[in-house]
């Protein structure tokens, strides 16, 4: 049974997304030489390294609830990789990523629909802050987006993004990679605003709607930096004046430093109560998880649409 357009099913009821990967990774008994080969703090590789444990994220994620997981390629890009020496491998990792995630989606046999999204992370280089010219970046970006296609993914999302200029550089690289593989997927956009109510570079979000807006883009969210409660104000801006869908994925509260590590406070139910308010008052289409949300976080926003939506609101 083939799955509908992803945009006909988000348009038809509020979609689940998956929670963090670090939340999940993290957990789990992994050797920096062996698993991450030698590369500390990249967890990309595993998609070549381990893709079992990539797998049984994404399984866990779909179990859990999720209609949808993000691939494994938030530092996926040839600009990224090459901090770590594997800007080589920039086309494979993001292909290989995206069939990793659908081996997990097509491991059920309930007869669900289930889909895969191409992730593109915000990289470690801003052309607003003249870290990287914009053409570099998109030529990058456009490697990735041909491997994330390649791999059949359903949508491209760029996320967390922290500048209007990288936005444009990566909604324009999806768009050559789609019309090269005539390809009709669609490209979303998540935006990052931080405590001080504006990106990292300095627009709020009205300014990155209208940015997004001009980029012909059919959903537009906000996810990572901060929790449900500090996104509030800025969900309801994109409520009334968003025209297409819109997407939450927040982090599990606002990180605080516990004993020396980073320690997310809000807890699976809290972090439901609050995406309701978000799909009952804001109408937003699409929910997730970002940073410090694992299975947990994502049963319960699957159980909270089912009692919001009613039975036909989710698949058995």
């Amino acid at each position: 049974m083939s799955r509908p357009h992803l945009l006909d099913a988000l348009r038809d009821r509020v979609l689940l997304c998956d929670g963090g990967t670090g939340a999940r990774v993290q957990t789990m008994d992994l050797d920096v030489e062996r698993d991450f080969w030698g590369k500390e703090n990249c967890t990309d590789v595993l998609v070549l390294s381990r893709p079992d444990v990539v797998r049984e994220i994404h399984h866990g994620y779909f179990e859990a609830g999720a209609d949808m997981v993000l691939t494994n390629t938030f530092g996926g890009s040839p600009v990224t990789l090459a901090e770590f020496e594997l800007e080589e491998h920039a086309f494979d990792l993001n292909r290989k990523a995206v069939e990793i995630a659908r081996e997990a989606a097509e491991s059920f046999a309930d007869g669900r629909h289930r889909w895969v999204i191409g992730d593109i992370g915000p990289g470690t280089k801003l052309p607003s802050l003249g870290n990287i010219t914009y053409d570099a970046l998109e030529a990058a970006l456009l490697v990735q987006c041909r491997g994330l296609i390649a791999g059949g993914a359903d949508a491209l999302l760029t996320e967390t993004n922290q500048d209007t200029l990288f936005i444009k550089a990566a909604v324009n690289a999806a768009k050559i990679a789609r019309a090269e593989a005539k390809s009709d997927i669609p490209v979303f956009v998540q935006v990052t605003v931080e405590t001080t109510g504006t990106l990292l570079v300095g627009p709020d979000i009205g300014a990155a709607a209208a940015v997004v807006h001009s980029l012909d883009v059919p959903l537009m969210g906000l996810n990572c930096a901060t929790g449900p409660q500090e996104m509030a104000e800025h969900v309801r801006f994109l409520a009334q004046n968003w025209p297409g869908l819109i997407s939450v994925q927040p982090n599990a509260g606002l990180p605080e430093l516990v004993d020396g590590k980073t320690h997310y406070p809000l807890g699976a139910a809290e972090l439901a109560s609050w995406m309701e308010r978000f799909v009952t008052e804001d109408g937003v289409n699409l929910i997730g998880g970002c940073c410090g949300t694992s299975t947990p976080h994502i049963q319960a926003l699957d159980a909270m649409l089912r009692k919001v939506g009613g039975a036909a609101a989710r698949p058995a």
